[in-house]
């Protein structure tokens, strides 16, 4: 049987979700704009055409066509009418009295449904406030609540690196980050220093953990006592960059040593100390 394209595509809804779909008819290429169907018709642009066994596109949610001008003009619209929503939708929360704080929200292309995001401090029964809306904008309504991750993630801002959020660029998929990652690193500095914008411990704590923790493990600990030519000294610091560690002698000097010509010091030495 002959094979099928496939075709991976970044939907440009506020999640900015990207996966597999399957054309039955129409011809693609790279950063075509095009309409998929994935929860209802969103924008979207096909990253890469890849060849796919016979009856794979049966699994996959439809590429549904080329994007017109008329998409264009409709995904601009939505995107403005979104904001009205939005206000629309606080004027009722608060008619509710609703522990609400909204965060965005997004049209289908065809207007047929609308996804209102939120936080909340605790679950939410919407259910008084969703028929209200349904009646107030005449299309289906999801609300859908989300932590202070995916707030960051939904909205962007700037780090302390001065550059955009990861989870908003190119992190899809952030995972949580334990203080061990931080304690691991030997990161001791007030936890402000290494919070991010939503409160949690910045993502990138997790891209070097594993090269920390294999550098690390081939150094003495900190505290212990080990000789440098005629020095002695306790470890007080690691450079996994530099391969040293500081170490501070009992005269109360620091210095810089190369791992290399670190020894531990003898037992006997140590116990005096």
């Amino acid at each position: 049987m002959a094979e099928e394209n496939i075709f991976l595509v970044r939907v440009l809804n506020l999640e900015r979700d990207s996966g597999y779909f399957h054309a039955q008819s129409g011809t693609f290429a790279p950063d075509d704009r095009c309409i998929v169907d994935h929860n209802g018709l969103h924008m979207g642009i096909v990253l890469s055409v890849l060849a796919a066994g016979a009856g794979v596109g049966e699994q996959l949610e439809q590429l549904v066509r080329k994007a017109t001008a008329s998409d264009m003009d409709a995904y601009a619209h939505n995107q403005a009418e979104a904001e009205r929503v939005l206000s629309s939708t606080r004027e009722v929360i608060v008619s509710h009295d609703l522990p609400m704080h909204l965060v965005a929200a997004e049209y289908t292309i065809d207007r047929a449904h609308v996804r209102i995001y939120f936080t909340a401090p605790h679950r939410v029964d919407f259910r008084a406030l969703l028929r209200d809306l349904a009646g107030r904008f005449g299309v289906r309504i999801e609300l859908r609540q989300m932590g202070a991750r995916d707030e960051a993630k939904l909205k962007g801002g700037i780090g302390r690196c001065g550059r955009v959020l990861c989870c908003h660029q190119f992190l899809h998929d952030p995972t949580p980050v334990p203080m061990e990652f931080a304690y691991d690193q030997e990161l001791f500095v007030p936890p402000e220093r290494i919070t991010g914008v939503c409160g949690r411990l910045m993502c990138c704590l997790a891209y070097e953990h594993e090269a920390y923790r294999a550098e690390l493990a081939q150094m003495p600990k900190l505290g212990m006592w080990v000789s440098y030519k005629d020095k002695r000294g306790k470890v007080i610091a690691h450079n996994i960059f530099r391969h040293t560690v500081t170490l501070l002698t009992r005269e109360r000097d620091r210095i810089e040593a190369d791992i290399a010509e670190v020894n531990p010091a003898s037992a006997t030495r140590k116990q005096k100390d």
